[in-house]
């Protein structure tokens, strides 16, 4: 069969994916792949919606994958998550790898805080601490999750001194582009206190 437009190409790359994301994504973990999906959904709600149903619902390393491709369409339609920031909070505490907790916390760090519901703000900086303490993750989760963090203290200072304590306690230890970060968010956070 010979496909004489790109609408068309476009098309039957809409009904290919929407029905083989999965296997798409377990076929090439490369940026290439990666890139490749983000164009065809592009910013195509129902596409986007499909992508982030395997993000959030599909075994530990498809949704990884799945979660490359949310942050890539994200870049460049970034409104297009606003309707799964509840989601996306919700899933972090059942997150298995880094790379689930990596994009999702790039993106949640961008978000307006004041938007949340009082739980769902509660969740997010309560797992962001415990990720952020934790010595085990990779300096990717814990530098966005030190940044939501901030986020937060600049609407409530009072877990300033908490956040303090817990990037000082860590500093020493940590690999240059934490300390990068920390040290830049320390000269703040210290002039509000």
């Amino acid at each position: 069969m010979c496909i004489k437009s790109s609408s068309a190409f476009v098309f039957l790359s809409h009904y290919f994916l929407m029905m083989n994301f999965k296997d798409q994504l377990l076929a090439e973990l490369s940026k290439r792949n990666t890139d490749y999906m983000a164009s065809v959904i592009g910013n195509n709600e129902a596409l986007f919606k499909e992508i982030m149903d395997v993000a959030l619902f599909a075994e530990t390393n498809v949704s990884g994958r799945a979660f490359w491709v949310v942050e890539t369409v994200w870049l460049k339609y970034p409104y297009l998550i606003n309707p799964y920031i509840g989601n996306l909070i919700d899933f972090l505490p059942k997150t298995k790898k880094d790379n689930q907790r990596r994009h999702s916390l790039k993106i949640l760090s961008t978000i307006d805080l004041k938007k949340l519901d009082e739980d769902r703000l509660g969740m997010l900086i309560d797992q962001c601490f415990k990720w952020l303490e934790d010595g085990i993750n990779p300096t990717a989760v814990k530098t966005f999750a030190m940044e939501i963090i901030y986020n937060y203290v600049r609407i409530e200072p009072i877990l300033a001194k908490e956040l303090i304590a817990v990037i000082e306690n860590q500093h020493d230890d940590s690999t240059p582009g934490f300390k990068n970060r920390a040290n830049k968010l320390l000269k703040i956070l210290y002039k509000l206190i």
